[in-house]
């Protein structure tokens, strides 16, 4: 229904594949309903609003298809972050209208956060597509989307007002994991970041939909609920209540699941969000805190709201309070003023190996954002290069903590059907879908299954293992 391509939701623009899409040119069956393909990029929350979009289209009458050249319609959900999203974007697009190039009649619309920032001038870099619709309404863009449809004339539609929350998803859900967006926009400023111009305020979805969702999802064999939004742990604070009541109601929800706090802020994690999470039973013990810098110069110019040592006490914390927690962080290296002596800060925190899970992305000079008139600005081939080093820093801590699995029985939730050699893949709890480490299972398991598999050997990023009886 929805194409997806797995990436690290922190670094929203990795290189393209050289073929994004496995293409057979067959022709559609005229007598049936109208088909359409919609292909994501970006991160989680772009997924969910791939989902929402499937699920208007459903409502119009048109019908999903798992192959652009089997649809009508093909649909880019894109990217924006940074530059290297928007050059991955261009390269779908740009497949997209090859295959247009073969069948005109078809319609290539783009949407999502790219066609909301630039509008009209997608059109001008793209003037082959069929439309532009912007993300910030989707149930509004999806009317214009039909518009284009029965007129066949060329529209932009980029909405001037943030819909506020969208209904319970209504579409089917396969698999072991679902994405919940508890959220939408972001309040925070930071002064790289291109997302609150795109996304807007911060608006929470309200609880009783985000659980009656919930539901949805755990009916439909869920095994593991993810809850994301730009800010996690902002959650309420527009509508009334906080994280911490969510995810008591999600933690009640009946059913055999877990549930997973990923895009918490380091300003909005306290003692009391730490202990909830150890108490509540379906929670795990699992946080992603992205921590972007952890030199205070550094940390003020990015506008983070706290400093080094706010970040000491906050590690300390979390551990004296749960010494098992699995902790993900994210850092941004060459942001400008990033000295040697601030970048050598950042490498010797790093390699005192808080972080079992860590992404690492260089920069992105974003025009409109105050970043953009900084002084200081690191020359690419520099902040490369500190990028590499603190990866390979990180890599050879995980390699040596990965190590000591080997031999080791653990809990696997299977996320992948065998592709070949009956191989599956899945995860421990330690680590999120598509951004943290997986184990490749030689054994006969069903997706959605929790099995036992024996680690046989570790790499930095994955497992090989064998299921046990």
């Amino acid at each position: 229904m929805v194409a997806r391509r797995a990436h690290n939701p922190e670094v929203e623009g990795s290189n393209p594949s050289p073929a994004i899409f496995n293409i057979s040119f067959e022709m559609e069956n005229s007598c049936e309903k109208q088909k359409f393909f919609i292909y994501n990029l970006g991160c989680p929350k772009n997924e969910v609003d791939g989902n929402l979009w499937s699920k208007y289209l459903i409502e119009q009458n048109l019908a999903p298809s798992e192959n652009p050249s089997d649809a009508d319609i093909l649909l880019i959900n894109t990217c924006a972050f940074i530059e290297d999203a928007r050059r991955e974007s261009a390269e779908a697009i740009s497949q997209l209208l090859r295959i247009k190039e073969k069948f005109p009649w078809k319609k290539v619309l783009i949407t999502g956060c790219w066609a909301q920032k630039d509008g009209e001038r997608l059109l001008e870099m793209f003037p082959q597509v069929d439309g532009i619709l912007g993300n910030a309404d989707i149930g509004s863009a999806a009317k214009a989307l039909r518009e284009i449809i029965v007129n066949s004339g060329k529209k932009v539609h980029i909405p001037e007002s943030f819909a506020p929350w969208y209904p319970n998803l209504t579409v089917e859900h396969k698999g072991s994991y679902a994405f919940l967006k508890i959220a939408d926009g972001c309040d925070n400023f930071c002064s790289y970041c291109l997302l609150p111009y795109i996304k807007g305020r911060y608006r929470s979805i309200p609880e009783d939909v985000l659980v009656k969702q919930a539901e949805f999802f755990v009916k439909s064999g869920t095994r593991e609920l993810v809850l994301i939004a730009q800010d996690t742990t902002a959650y309420g604070k527009d509508i009334g209540g906080d994280i911490i009541s969510l995810l008591r109601k999600l933690n009640d929800i009946e059913g055999d699941f877990i549930i997973r706090l990923m895009y918490a802020h380091p300003r909005g994690v306290d003692e009391k969000l730490v202990r909830t999470i150890v108490e509540l039973p379906k929670v795990v013990n699992y946080l992603d805190i992205p921590l972007q810098h952890y030199d205070s110069q550094i940390l003020s110019r990015m506008n983070r709201g706290y400093d080094s040592e706010y970040i000491d006490r906050l590690i300390e914390m979390i551990f004296s309070i749960a010494p098992d927690m699995t902790l993900r962080t994210t850092f941004i290296v060459g942001f400008p003023g990033e000295f040697d002596e601030h970048f050598e800060k950042l490498y010797d925190f790093v390699t005192k190996g808080y972080f079992t899970h860590l992404g690492v992305f260089q920069y992105s000079r974003e025009e409109n954002t105050p970043a953009y008139s900084m002084d200081a600005q690191v020359p690419p081939d520099v902040a490369s290069l500190r990028k590499e080093q603190l990866e390979m820093a990180h890599d050879s801590i995980s390699c040596e903590r990965n190590n000591e699995l080997v031999g080791k029985v653990v809990d696997v939730l299977v996320d992948s059907p065998a592709l070949r050699d009956g191989f599956v893949i899945g995860r421990m709890r330690q680590d999120a879908p598509q951004v943290d480490r997986i184990v490749r299972i030689k054994g006969e398991l069903k997706v959605g299954e929790w099995a036992k598999a024996r680690i046989i050997r570790s790499f930095s990023h994955e497992f090989l293992g064998v299921a046990e009886e």
